[in-house]
């Protein structure tokens, strides 16, 4: 059977923490009007938009350090039993979802004014916006609440976030992971290990849902919980710190991988 070809629909975000350095000269991109905002910079670099839109260096970063390898080990037979678990239900939705829409969201445009902060991975960590247009910063979706059904992809790791249903349903989000040390979360909780923060502006499920999740570099399955949101412009899931251990890994600030997670939702979850 042929396959459907699915709608590609441009839809424009704010995003606010972002992508890896492959090599963009900040100096030349220095020199020119830009009409986007570059996804990839120096780990460290600060650039800030003047009145033309032509981007300045405030800080200049560093090389990115090259990345380890993740190192894969034997797994138990627990572990193997909830991979082939979380197999089955990724292909199950997988399958129901794949004559839904695509949207494909796209960075901010440049502002006079506008300063973009880039972390350790070369990565955009923040976006500062002047306050004359403050209403584009960050805003995620009521809490219980996604976007309608279809699969949204952004950011330069190919992440995409497919939701199925409205009042009930499952989400599947496949791509990078990153990590974060806030230490309040978005009930005004303390964060501790095994909390994670969704993409509010596309999935922020009820607090506390139980999110079941995979590290595809080393084939750990972990459950986290969801206790907090976040922008995450090139990243489907926020880990707390120390969480990351639960993936076998070992923390540190600028630690991401790919992985992917999942989980199912009710019109009774928020209530």
């Amino acid at each position: 059977m042929r396959k459907k070809t699915k709608r590609i629909i441009p839809l424009s975000i704010t995003l606010a923490t972002a992508v890896f350095f492959t090599g963009i000269s900040a100096q030349v991109a220095a020199s020119e009007q830009v009409t986007r905002i570059p996804d990839q910079m120096k780990a460290g670099t600060i650039i800030e938009f003047d009145e033309d839109n032509k981007m300045r260096i405030i800080v200049e970063g560093e090389p990115v350090p090259k990345k380890r390898p993740i190192m894969r080990k034997v797994l138990s037979p627990e572990q193997q039993k909830l991979l082939e678990e979380e197999e089955k239900m990724v292909q199950k939705i997988r399958e129901e979802a794949k004559d839904l829409p695509v949207y494909h969201l796209e960075n901010p445009a440049p502002q006079p004014g506008m300063r973009v902060i880039y972390d350790g991975e070369g990565l955009i960590r923040e976006i500062i916006y002047p306050k004359n247009i403050s209403p584009n910063a960050y805003k995620p979706l009521p809490r219980g609440t996604r976007k309608p059904p279809g699969t949204y992809t952004y950011g330069k790791s190919n992440n995409s976030i497919t939701i199925k249903g409205t009042t009930s349903g499952s989400v599947l989000g496949e791509g990078r992971f990153t990590n974060y040390s806030d230490t309040v979360g978005e009930n005004d909780n303390t964060l501790k290990k095994g909390d994670c923060a969704t993409k509010g502006e596309i999935d922020n499920p009820s607090y506390g849902t139980k999110i079941a999740s995979r590290n595809l570099e080393n084939d750990v399955f972990a459950y986290v919980y969801k206790r907090d949101n976040g922008a995450l412009p090139d990243a489907v899931l926020d880990i707390w710190k120390t969480g990351v251990e639960l993936y076998g890994l070992t923390w540190s600030s600028s630690l991401s991988f790919k992985g992917r997670y999942y989980y199912e939702f009710n019109e009774n979850d928020d209530k």
